[in-house]
Order: structure tokens, then C-alpha cells, then sequence
């Protein structure tokens, strides 16, 4: 009875103590999570838009590891199933057998010859790096099971593809393959797959450079197993085993540093970004830096930078952040395209089209181009020239700073600058007041990438397409912007205006090859000859170049014309052929005058009809034609005091003011001044004008000041208009300027006779010579 009360005991004991092991088992299997284990840090990739390798750079800690890929070549993924885990597709996670095939040959052999892990078992023991024992081999195999359940097979080959060991800081099957041979894993041979295959399972002993001959031995077993289960025939197999050996790592490509760095700034790091760009072009465009920057070296410019958009699409297509410049102190490592850089002439083209859309000017409007003193800033033209008045076309396409400046101060300072902050110039950011006029002349910093983004605006504006969001990555989702500025009409005579730009002497006759493309483009260079800018628009493409010193240092001839326009138009030979922008269906015509390019009143007798948007129809009428009366002759002017009004002839005329016409008319031969009044008919038997010092023909002495530097001499003059300006000149030269109390000093560069020129609003003059004697 005993006997009995004891057997039915036991094994109840029995189920207990075994039902206490599996709730052990069933702990052990959900709190230790192999997850944690198995993230690691990534080098960050980047691709073009076909999956090609651009740049990679180093994961932190210091391994060359990819992040995992969803494909796994077929060749590969045969030869480490055959060599490592043949039966991987079918166990649970881990191989009863094999394991028990390991443990009889690590008991005979008393050490450990063979692990018996599958590949999901090794996956667990890499990502944990625990000693090798029986009890972590145990855990190892609990993982191995959590994770067969968690992932599927696939998942866990690409897991473990992108974490195995090849030796060395390369880890995973991607960077192996373009450490040791320079190319995607897709494009591997068999002997070459074979032979990453055999790596993981020493790499610590047995990697390309060393112990070649046990490489050897290895990878020909498993080219000797793949052809006994027929992967692959006699004579695949015959020329695998001839194929030799990788020797030390390769470099791996680096032909988008700075896009990398770009993206990986920006939430990829650690990623794999398929990018937009196509990489035969980037590779193209650099080689073209590279080509530039051999050459501008030599002047001391180390630096340039190249960004190319596809307009239609809204993708970067190549993206050159720098040059490679080999020295640590050239700034070859900064991102030029993102860098902040004087803006120079470059945002010129859409202040004229913002004043083309408010009805302010048409391309034929004559600008005022005279020195120009506001407040204290006095612009200057690049030449140090000027042209009395130019049109607004010539203006832009000379890229002429004094009309530039005079068109912002009609235009609205605080209303440019607010519509550039729509087009997206997020540098130019300290408000209008602190740029001032000089805004226009790149008194502002902006960036390439700002730059090549306002003028893609201005090609999608003049397409009248919608305007999408600029993309890097191919995956990222399409977002439209509006921008209510500019539109499709005046977008495009924006652009037509400015495919008149000088291009560079190379390019001079550019427009007799029939290969030729019409290009609406715009160079800068900024105070100091720092910067160089040349930014250029097809409705297809936009170019973008900057050149110079990433520390700022300026040098002679480094302008956009000389050094940025060829790298641009060569960068454009590249592409496609491109076409030009349709002309807008709501462009309206608009008569205006011929000479002025305003509206014309009843003295233009020279109309020209242009098309234009239809504000232009609330432009200013022209101010320079009037009816003036001149003699039968016409020879002179007359008035009804001096001469019978019924000889006289009406005739309209042409006429600028003093100072504008001064300088138009050695610009403009054909330019004719108003006729002298004939004898008796001036408005007054006095003179209009007259000296008050100096009288006669006289010396004039000039003195030194108190330290002994050159001083000067005060002229004065009279006007009967008491509201008059005068306009003072010393031979050719502009002096300036005087209203009311007309006194001027005058301080010449060298003694002599030299002739003083006085010329008033009217046309009047006089003129004086002196003679200058210095102290």
C-alpha cells in the first residue's frame, strides 16, 4: 500500500519540476530580446536613382557595416547556405543534428573544432559578442527560436548578410564586396562570392591579404561543393578555381561626400538614401570640377562648387559640394553648395521681373545711369562707367549696379526684401534695414542652394507649371509651393532678358552653331572679388557654379563671367539637348515709345507695340519727348517774343536731362541735343547761368591744409531758377551735384589747364578754363 502511495507521488513531482522548467524556458525566451542586440550602428549610404553606390561613410564605431539590403544576390545566398547552413531554409533555428555532430567532435577532439550554429544562431552570436560556452550556446539557441518566429527567413539572411564578419572594420556583405573588389554584391562572379562566403567563419584568422593559401583551400571546397549539387557546371567551376585572390581593401567610392553629409545631417544618418541624382552625371560633373579646379589653383582658388536640378521632375541630378583640394586648410571638406556667400548680382533678375509684374517697367524702359549718391551710399557700376540711361533689358543683362540700386529704391526695399523671403532665401534673414540698397548688389549672403531654387522657381513660373518642393530622395513625397509674385508672363520675359548675358570669350559666338541652347543665366561676384556666381536656366535643367576660396580670401579675376560662367556652360554641354519656354497666351499688347520704352504721349512720334503682362498698362507716360519750336530752318529754337509764330515749325524731340544726357550721347552718336535758341529768343537778355567765382580766365591756386595734404578749391555758380540743379564737371568728368547755394569743391589730380562745365536740368551750360596751380 506504501509502495503504491510512493509511485503515484513521484511523478507527480515529476510534472512539477518539468512544468517549472518550461514556465524557466518560457521566461528566458521573452525577456532576453535579442532587438537590442541586433541594432547597430550603420555607415549612411547613399545611391543614385538606380540603386548604384555614390558615398558611403564609416557607422561609428568604427565598422564598415551598410544597413541590411532587401536583396541578397543569389550567389551569395547559395554559397553561405551550402558552406554554412545548408539545411536553413527548413529548421526552426537551430539543427538538432548538427549540434549533436558538434558536441561528439568538441568531446573527442577535448576542445572546440565545430559549433554546430545555423546562420540565425550566429546572427544571435554576433550581435551579443559572449564567450563561446555551453550555457551562452544555449541562450543563443532561445534567441535563435525568438527570432525565427519574429522574422521571416529572408529578413534573417538580410540580417545577417549585413552583419557577418570579413575581416578587418568590414563588416556585412555589401561593404565587403566593394572593400574587396570594388563593386555591388549583384555583380560578384561565383569565385568571388565563394570566397566572401568562406570569410565569416574566421575572419579573425582568414581575410584577403593574409593566410592566402587557407583562403585558398576554402573557397575552392566550396566551389567544389557547389558543383557537385549542380549550382554550377564543369566549366564555370574550371574558371572559378582560376580566378585569384582580392589582396588589400579597396577605397570605397566617393563621389557625393557632400550630398551624403547634406542628407545625413538631416535625419539619414545611419541610413541607406536612394538618391536622385543619376550618377553618370555626378561622375561627369566632377570630373569637370576636378578639371577647373587644376586649372584655378594655380591662381590660388581652391574651391568650387556645382548643383544641377531637373526642372520638370524638381531633383537634384549632381550635386559637387567642393573641390577635392588635398590640403587639411582648403575647406575641400565644406559644403559650398550650403555654405552662406555674398550673393553679388545675382538676385538682380528678380527685382526687374517683380517690377515687370507690377507694371513698373517694361524691358525697353529707359533706367536712369548716372553717379548716384543716396544718403551716404554711393553704388557704382562694375567699370566704373556709366550710360545716362539704358534700357531695362541692358541694364539686367550688363548687370549694371546704378540702375540696379535706383530700381530697388522705386521698387520698395521692404517689399523685395519680403519677396525674396517667399522665394525661399531663408539666409537673407536680418531684415530689410540692415541690407539696405546694397541688397541688390550682394550686401546679402545666401547659398547656392537658395540661389539654384529661386531660379528653378523662375523656370517652372515661365513653364506656368505648378511649382513642386525640390527633392534629394527619390522616396520623399511631392509638395507644391505657390508663389503669387511672378507670373507666367512675367517669368518669361524675366528670363529672355537675361539670355542676353555676355558669355564668357570662349562662348562669343556662341549663337552661330546651330548646337547652340538659348540659356536665360546670371553671373555675381561679390565685393572683393570673393565670390563667383553663375546661375543658368533651360526649361529643363538649372546649372548653379560658385567659385572661390571657402575662407573668403578674395583674388584678382576671380569674377562669374571669367571663372564660374564656363564651368556653367560646360556643365550644360553635358545635358541633354534643351528647348525654350512657349510664350504665354496672356501676354497682351502694349504700344510704347520707341526711344523711352513708356507709355507714349502725343510727343512720340516712334511707337514699337511689345508684348507684356497687363499691368503694363498702368507704366508712367515718357517724360523726354516734348514739342519744342524752332525756326524754318530748324536750326533754332525760337518763342513768340522773338520770331512770328506763323514761320515757326513744331517738332517733337528727344531730350534728357542734363546730367543723363551727358553721358547718353558719348554712348549714343545718334543722340541729338536741343537746338541752341536763335539770337534774341533765350528767355532772358541775361545769361542763365553765370560763374561767380571764378571770374574771367584766371588761375586758380590750390592749397595744402594743416598736414600738408592737397586741399581744395571752392567754385561757385548762380542760377536764375533758385530751385535749379546744376551738374558740376571737370573736363569729362562727373564732380557732382548742387541745388540753391551753388558752391562745389574742386580738387584736381595734377596741374594745368583743365575746363570747368556747368549743365542744368534744361540743357544750359556753361564752361570755363582754368588754369590749376598747386601750392
Amino acid at each position: 500500500m506504501l509502495e503504491n502511495k510512493i509511485t503515484k507521488k513521484y511523478p507527480n513531482k515529476k510534472i512539477k519540476y518539468l512544468g517549472f522548467f518550461i514556465a524557466f524556458l518560457g521566461v528566458v525566451f521573452w525577456l532576453i530580446s535579442p532587438e537590442e542586440d541586433l541594432v547597430k550602428p550603420y555607415s549612411t549610404v547613399v545611391e543614385d536613382k538606380n540603386g548604384e553606390l555614390l558615398s558611403a561613410t564609416i557607422a561609428n564605431d568604427g565598422q564598415w557595416r551598410f544597413p541590411p539590403s532587401d536583396s541578397i544576390p543569389y550567389k551569395f545566398r547559395t554559397a553561405i547556405r551550402l558552406f554554412e547552413d545548408e539545411y536553413f531554409n527548413y529548421h526552426p533555428g537551430f539543427n538538432p543534428l548538427s549540434l549533436l555532430r558538434a558536441f561528439r567532435q568538441n568531446w573527442q577532439s577535448e576542445k572546440v573544432k565545430s559549433g554546430g550554429s545555423t546562420l540565425t544562431m550566429q546572427l544571435i552570436r554576433i550581435s551579443r559578442r559572449k564567450q563561446r560556452t555551453y550555457w551562452q550556446k544555449f541562450i543563443e539557441l532561445i534567441l535563435a527560436l525568438k527570432i525565427e518566429i519574429q522574422y521571416s527567413k529572408k529578413e534573417i539572411f538580410a540580417l545577417y548578410a549585413a552583419n557577418a564578419p570579413f575581416g578587418g572594420n568590414v563588416v556585412g556583405l555589401e561593404a565587403a564586396s566593394w572593400r574587396y573588389y570594388g563593386r555591388s554584391p549583384h555583380l560578384l562572379s561565383w569565385a568571388e562570392a565563394a570566397t566572401l562566403a568562406v570569410l565569416p567563419n574566421a575572419p579573425s584568422l582568414i581575410y584577403p591579404g593574409k593566410n592566402q593559401t587557407r583562403l585558398l583551400k576554402k573557397r575552392n571546397f566550396l566551389l567544389q561543393k557547389l558543383y557537385s549539387k549542380n549550382y554550377i557546371d564543369k566549366t564555370q567551376y574550371n574558371l572559378s578555381v582560376e580566378e585569384p585572390l582580392p589582396q588589400k581593401p579597396l577605397r570605397l567610392p566617393q563621389n557625393a561626400n557632400h550630398l551624403l553629409q547634406f542628407l545625413s545631417v538631416r535625419g539619414n544618418k545611419g541610413k541607406r538614401v536612394v538618391s536622385t541624382v543619376k550618377r553618370e552625371l555626378q561622375l561627369k560633373v566632377n570630373e569637370i570640377g576636378e578639371q577647373y579646379y587644376q586649372q584655378y589653383s594655380h591662381e590660388q582658388i581652391d574651391n568650387l562648387a556645382i548643383l544641377v536640378l531637373d526642372v520638370k521632375n524638381a531633383e537634384v541630378l549632381a550635386y559637387m559640394g567642393n573641390s577635392n583640394c588635398p590640403s587639411s586648410t582648403c575647406g575641400g571638406k565644406v559644403d559650398l553648395i550650403q555654405s552662406k556667400r555674398s550673393s553679388g548680382s545675382t538676385l538682380k533678375p528678380f527685382l526687374y521681373g517683380f517690377s515687370i509684374e507690377e507694371g513698373q517697367l517694361f524691358p525697353n524702359t529707359l533706367i536712369k545711369d548716372v553717379p548716384t549718391k543716396i544718403a551716404e551710399y554711393q553704388p557704382e557700376n562694375f567699370d566704373r562707367k556709366y550710360d545716362g540711361a539704358v534700357t531695362a533689358k541692358t541694364a539686367l543683362y550688363r548687370s549694371l549696379n546704378v540702375p540696379s540700386v535706383r530700381l530697388l529704391q522705386d521698387y520698395g526695399l521692404e517689399k523685395f526684401y519680403s519677396r525674396l523671403k517667399y522665394l525661399g532665401f531663408k539666409s537673407i534673414n536680418k531684415g530689410p534695414d540692415h541690407y539696405g540698397l546694397t541688397l541688390i548688389l550682394g550686401g546679402a549672403e545666401c547659398t547656392l542652394w537658395e540661389l539654384c531654387n529661386a531660379y528653378y522657381q523662375l523656370a517652372k513660373k515661365a513653364n506656368n507649371k505648378e511649382i513642386i518642393n525640390l527633392k534629394t530622395i527619390s522616396s520623399q513625397e511631392q509638395s507644391f509651393i505657390k508663389y503669387p509674385f511672378l507670373s507666367a508672363e512675367s517669368a518669361f520675359i524675366t528670363a529672355e532678358m537675361i539670355t542676353e548675358t555676355k558669355r564668357p570669350l570662349e562662348q562669343g559666338a556662341w549663337k552661330i552653331f546651330s548646337s547652340a541652347r538659348k540659356v536665360a543665366w546670371k553671373t555675381g561676384t561679390s565685393f572683393g572679388h570673393r565670390d563667383a556666381w553663375a546661375i543658368g536656366t533651360t526649361p529643363e535643367y538649372v546649372v548653379g557654379v560658385w567659385v572661390g576660396n571657402a575662407d573668403g580670401e578674395g583674388r584678382p579675376g576671380l569674377t562669374g563671367v571669367k571663372k564660374a560662367a564656363p564651368v556653367m556652360f560646360d556643365i550644360f554641354r553635358l545635358l541633354p539637348e534643351t528647348s525654350w519656354f512657349k510664350t504665354p497666351d496672356k501676354l497682351v499688347p502694349i504700344k510704347t515709345c520707341k526711344k523711352s520704352g513708356f507709355l507714349p504721349t502725343t510727343s512720340c512720334k516712334e511707337t514699337v507695340t511689345i508684348m507684356a503682362p497687363a499691368m503694363g498698362i498702368h507704366q508712367k507716360s515718357c517724360p523726354f519727348h516734348k514739342i519744342i519750336q524752332l525756326d524754318s530752318t530748324q536750326k533754332f529754337r525760337i518763342n513768340s517774343n522773338c520770331y512770328p509764330l506763323h514761320k515757326s515749325i513744331d517738332k517733337s524731340w528727344f531730350t534728357l536731362p542734363a546730367l543723363e544726357e551727358w553721358y547718353y550721347k558719348r554712348r549714343h552718336p545718334e543722340y541729338k541735343v536741343l537746338p541752341p535758341f536763335l539770337d534774341g529768343c533765350e528767355e532772358s537778355n541775361d545769361k542763365i547761368i553765370d560763374f561767380i567765382y571764378p571770374k574771367g580766365n584766371t588761375s586758380v591756386l590750390i592749397p595744402k591744409d594743416l598736414e600738408g595734404k592737397k586741399g581744395r578749391a571752392v567754385f561757385h555758380a548762380v542760377h536764375k531758377n533758385e530751385t535749379a540743379t546744376l551738374y558740376w564737371f571737370l573736363d569729362d568728368n562727373f564732380v557732382g551735384t548742387t541745388n540753391g547755394n551753388h558752391k562745389i569743391e574742386i580738387s584736381p589730380e595734377y596741374e594745368g589747364k583743365r575746363k570747368i562745365i556747368v549743365v542744368d536740368n534744361n540743357g544750359y551750360r556753361i564752361e570755363k578754363s582754368i588754369f590749376f596751380i598747386k601750392k
